[in-house]
C-alpha cells in the first residue's frame, strides 16, 4: 500500500514510529532534562571575562552571607574562578590586617600554607555532595560558595574591629575573638549549610546527608584550626634572632647573672642623691627591645651617673648568656635588692620597661620556650611597695601603656608612657634600633636635657610629627608628675648639669 508523504496522517504515523524505537523502560523525565537541570545548565554558562565571573561570585557570596537563597547555578563555577577567589581572599586578609596593625607589623610568611588549608577540605566536601545529590556543579561549586561568602564576613569583622577601637564601642572586643579558621565561624558555617540544604530539585534526605558530610569533612576540622593573619603585630611573626637554646651554658649563666649584677651594685651615700636604673626588655621575638633597653642604660650611665648603679633584664636569644632573663620574679628580686642597697630617703629609681603592650594593659613577657607571666601595673605596684623605694621614675615604652598610670601614680612618682591607655605606639619593627618613643625620648630628649618633663614634651612633639607624616593614629604619650617627685628632680638637675663627664660603661 503506497503512502503520500504530504499526507498529515502519514506524518503523525512517522512520529509515532520514531517514538516507538526509543529504548523501552526509560522514564520520560530521564529522556529529557528536568526544568531545574535545564535552568542550572543555562545559568552556569561561565563568562569569558574573569573579572565578571569574580563579581558574579562575590555578589552570590554576599547574598549567601545574608542568608538569602542562592542556587549552584547562580555561581560561576570553574577551577579558575575558584583560584581567583582564593587569591582575592588572600589579598583581602593581607590588606585588612595591614590596615589594622599598621606599618610597624610584618608579613607572616609562616601563615601562608595554613591560609589555604581549607581548600582541599571544602573541595572534598563538594565532591561528596555532587555524588550524593547528582549535581556535578557542586564538585567545585560548594568551594566557590564557601570562599565567596567568607570574604564579606571577613570584611564585616574587620570593620567591627576598627570600630571597636573607639571608646564607646570597646564592649565589642570580647565578641571579635577568632579562635577558629574564619572570623564569625559559626555564621560562616551556618550559611554554608543553608546553601547546601537549599539545592533545588533534590530529595530533602539527600540534602541533609550532604550537609552532615560538610560538617564532618570541613567544618569540624576547621573549628580546631585557627588561620593566622598575613600581616601581624611585631612580635607575632616569629623571632628576629631565632629561638632560645636552653643548653647547659645558658642555664649555668642564668643561675649566676642576676645575683652577680645585684652584688656589684654600688650602695647609696648619706647626704647625696643618686639615680639607680633598672631596664626590662620583655619580648624576645624582636631585637628592638633589647637594643632600646641597652641604649637607655647607656644614656642614664653617661648623663645621670648610674654607672655601677644600673642593671638590665632582657629576653633575647642574643643575650641569654650575658643578661638575666626579664621575668616577673627576676624584676621583683632586683627591686627588692635595690631597696636594700639604695638610700631610700634620697636616691631615685628609674624603672624603664619596654615591650609589646596589650589592651588589657599587660606588658608582654615572652621568651619561648619558657612560659612566663605577663607584667601588669598591679604587679609592679606590689613589687615597688615590697621594695620600700620611695622616689620613682617609671618609663613604659609599649602600646596602651597609659594604663600603667592610674595604678602606679603617687606624689613621689613620675610616670611617662609611650601611649595612652587606648592607643598603640609605633616603631617596634624588625631591624629597628629604637621604637618611635624610645628614639624621641632617649635619643632626642634626654640627650639634651636633664629634665624628664622637658624631654617628654620634646619627644611628644617629635612623635606627633612622625605620626602625621606616616598617617598613623596618634599614640598620645602621657606623663604624670607627683608633686614631691617634681620638687626632688628639680633639686637634682643642677648637680647633673654641672658634672656630666663620668666613667662610661664599656
Amino acid at each position: 500500500m503506497s503512502t503520500d508523504p504530504h499526507d498529515p496522517t502519514t506524518s503523525r504515523q512517522d512520529d509515532s514510529a520514531a517514538d516507538a524505537v526509543q529504548p523501552s523502560g526509560t522514564p520520560a523525565e530521564e529522556r529529557s532534562s528536568s526544568p531545574v537541570e535545564a535552568a542550572e545548565a543555562a545559568e552556569t554558562a561561565v563568562s569569558g571575562n574573569p573579572l565578571r565571573n569574580l563579581l558574579c561570585n562575590l555578589k552570590a557570596g554576599l547574598r549567601i552571607s545574608l542568608l538569602l537563597r542562592v542556587t549552584p547555578g547562580q555561581l560561576c563555577v570553574t577551577p579558575g574562578a575558584l583560584a581567583l577567589l582564593a587569591v582575592l581572599d588572600f589579598l583581602c586578609n593581607l590588606g585588612v590586617s595591614y590596615l589594622l596593625v599598621g606599618r610597624s607589623g610584618s608579613f607572616a610568611a609562616s601563615a601562608v600554607p595554613g591560609f589555604f588549608f581549607h581548600l582541599p577540605l571544602v573541595l572534598f566536601a563538594g565532591y561528596l555532595a555532587a555524588r550524593l545529590l547528582s549535581r556535578p556543579v557542586l564538585g567545585c561549586g560548594l568551594a566557590v560558595a564557601l570562599v565567596s561568602l567568607s570574604i564579606p564576613i571577613e570584611l564585616g569583622h574587620a570593620l567591627l574591629e576598627r570600630l571597636a577601637l573607639f571608646r564607646w564601642l570597646e564592649w565589642l572586643q570580647p565578641y571579635l575573638d577568632a579562635p577558629h579558621y574564619y572570623r564569625f565561624y559559626g555564621w560562616w558555617g551556618l550559611c554554608g549549610l543553608l546553601f547546601l540544604l537549599r539545592v533545588p530539585g533534590t530529595p530533602v534526605a539527600r540534602r541533609v546527608q550532604s550537609a552532615l558530610l560538610l560538617v564532618l569533612v570541613a567544618l569540624v576540622p576547621l573549628w580546631f584550626f585557627s588561620r593566622a593573619d598575613l600581616w601581624v603585630s611585631a612580635g607575632q611573626g616569629g623571632s628576629e634572632s631565632g629561638e632560645l637554646q636552653l643548653n647547659e651554658s645558658v642555664l649555668a649563666a642564668q643561675g649566676r647573672l642576676l645575683d652577680s649584677q645585684l652584688a656589684s651594685l654600688l650602695p647609696g651615700e648619706r647626704g647625696r642623691s643618686h639615680f639607680y636604673f633598672v631596664g626590662f626588655a620583655g619580648d624576645a621575638t624582636q631585637d628592638v627591645f633589647l637594643k632600646e633597653v641597652l641604649a637607655a642604660q647607656q644614656v642614664f650611665d653617661r648623663r645621670f651617673r648610674t654607672f655601677g648603679r644600673s642593671l638590665v633584664l632582657a629576653n633575647n636569644p642574643q643575650s641569654a648568656s650575658t643578661l638575666p632573663f626579664a621575668s616577673a620574679s627576676n624584676l621583683e628580686k632586683a627591686l627588692v635588692r635595690l631597696g636594700q642597697v639604695m638610700n631610700r630617703d634620697s636616691d631615685v629609681l628609674v624603672l624603664f620597661l619596654t615591650s609589646h603592650g596589650s589592651r588589657d594593659h599587660e606588658l608582654e613577657v615572652s621568651n619561648p620556650p619558657l612560659d612566663l607571666d605577663q607584667v601588669t601595673p598591679e604587679m609592679v605596684r606590689k613589687m615597688l611597695a615590697k621594695s620600700g623605694i620611695r622616689w620613682k621614675v617609671l618609663v613604659v615604652s609599649a602600646c596602651f601603656s597609659g594604663g600603667f598610670i592610674d595604678p602606679l601614680k603617687g606624689e613621689d612618682t613620675l610616670i611617662i608612657t609611650a601611649a595612652d591607655a587606648r592607643s598603640e605606639s609605633f616603631g617596634c619593627g624588625f631591624g629597628e634600633k629604637f621604637t618611635w618613643f624610645g628614639e624621641a625620648f632617649l635619643d632626642r630628649g634626654l640627650k639634651s636635657s636633664f629634665s624628664f618633663s622637658d624631654a617628654f614634651v620634646k619627644a611628644r612633639a617629635i612623635i606627633r610629627k612622625w605620626e602625621e607624616e606616616q598617617g598613623e593614629t596618634p599614640s598620645n604619650p602621657q606623663i604624670w608628675v607627683g608633686r614631691e617627685i617634681g620638687r626632688k628632680l628639680r633639686q637634682m638637675e643642677p648637680e647633673l648639669a654641672g658634672k656630666t663627664k663620668v666613667k662610661a660603661r664599656p
